[in-house]
């Protein structure tokens, strides 16, 4: 896909972030959430621009797990009357829907499962948010959505690991099939594996339009932490709220 350079007027971003526009190009890599732009000078960045607060978890997230080199560094953050403006150092590689990818699936499976094993094995003291699980809950009922229904599952979502909260495969970067890193974060934090593990096979099934490697991506995980009806509970969350 051909890149679009755009001009981005350094005046109506923050102070902070202006000298990197000043001094790089910029092209338009926006997909469907965020306004993102890629900074080309003498080193890759991206520029998010959102409605004002909607980045800040984001940018919390990056923070936290740039500790153990699995997210961008934050170069910036800062908002203004309207937006928030997140600048990140780009990390080396290619998503994981790229073709180089997608063409051998059975070996992106494999690396995808044990790349959310390493996210999941991280420590989680300093995280900033601490029980996303019930922050999911908390927001569903504010919407009026009826969670009773899940009372019929003997699962109890009490599990603590991190959790990056939109496992899907444009959110790994990965050179050659190795890990480089984790982005748009602002959905993490310490919750139930369990969600992230729903993603993880809901993407696999919508990138390569098949279930077939869905037993490869548990199997890379370990499906000796993966508890069935885990699963099942968060499949009947995840459709009651999207």
């Amino acid at each position: 896909m051909a890149r679009i350079k755009v001009s981005l007027d350094p005046g109506t971003v923050p102070e902070a972030i202006q000298p990197y526009l000043k001094r790089a190009n910029v092209y338009d890599n926006s997909g469907h959430a965020a306004k993102t732009y890629l900074l080309e000078g003498e080193s890759r960045a991206f520029l998010k621009i959102s409605p004002k607060g909607s980045l800040e978890r984001e940018c919390k997230m990056a923070e936290f797990l740039h500790r153990y080199k699995m997210a961008p560094k934050v170069i910036a953050y800062a908002s203004d009357g309207d937006n928030d403006f997140l600048l990140t150092e780009a990390v080396p590689g290619e998503d994981g829907t790229t073709p180089r990818h997608l063409e051998q699936p059975e070996r992106l499976a494999r690396v995808f499962g044990e790349s959310l094993r390493m996210l999941h094995s991280l420590p989680t003291e300093g995280c900033p948010y601490s029980n996303r699980t019930e922050e999911m809950r908390q927001d569903a009922v504010k919407r009026g959505i009826d969670l009773s229904v899940l009372g019929e599952f003997s699962y109890t979502p009490e599990d603590r690991v991190l959790i990056h909260g939109d496992y899907c495969l444009p959110n790994i970067i990965l050179e050659q099939f190795s890990l480089q890193g984790f982005i748009d974060l602002s959905n993490g934090g310490i919750g139930d594996r369990h969600y992230d593990l729903y993603w993880g096979m809901w993407t696999l099934n919508y990138n390569l339009k098949t279930t077939r490697y869905h037993g490869v991506f548990l199997d890379a995980y370990g499906r000796s932490d993966v508890d069935e009806e885990g699963l099942a509970y968060f499949t009947k969350m995840i459709q009651l709220t999207e």
